[in-house]
């Protein structure tokens, strides 16, 4: 089992993000480099999520919060079936490289939030 904030587990979310990332509906650029994907995907989220000032003021200056709303949404640009026809425990104990016994530490609604946390991490990382 892996850290969370291993080097290991960061590549993982990485290519987590990478493998589930589906810009065709919104360019035809072909998007290289992990930190291109992070730019892209914030910055669609951001203006998906944040279209007027009230929107802001919604989040009370949350953007994590607005972010895991927006995921639970299932935005097209990421896939995250995750929380809905999709096991988070087996996405999250595959990207922390866990057996089934560590896997079950976690019920379906943990797994969610931890890794929404750690795509939004890894995602903000990525923009630097």
């Amino acid at each position: 089992m892996l850290k969370t904030n291993s080097k290991k587990a960061r590549e993982n979310i990485q290519q987590y993000i990478i493998d589930n990332f589906t810009p065709e509906n919104y360019t035809d650029e072909k998007i290289e480099g992990f930190g291109n994907v992070a730019r892209f995907i914030i910055d669609t989220f951001r203006s998906e999520k944040y279209s007027t000032k009230e929107d802001y003021k919604y989040y009370k200056g949350s953007e994590y919060a607005a972010f895991v709303e927006w995921c639970g949404g299932l935005p097209s640009i990421l896939d995250t079936c995750y929380y809905y026809n999709r096991s988070a425990v087996d996405d999250l104990g595959t990207i922390l490289e866990e057996a089934e016994a560590e896997k079950a530490r976690f019920a379906e609604q943990e797994a969610e939030a931890r890794l929404t946390y750690l795509i939004y991490g890894e995602l903000i990382r990525g923009l630097k």
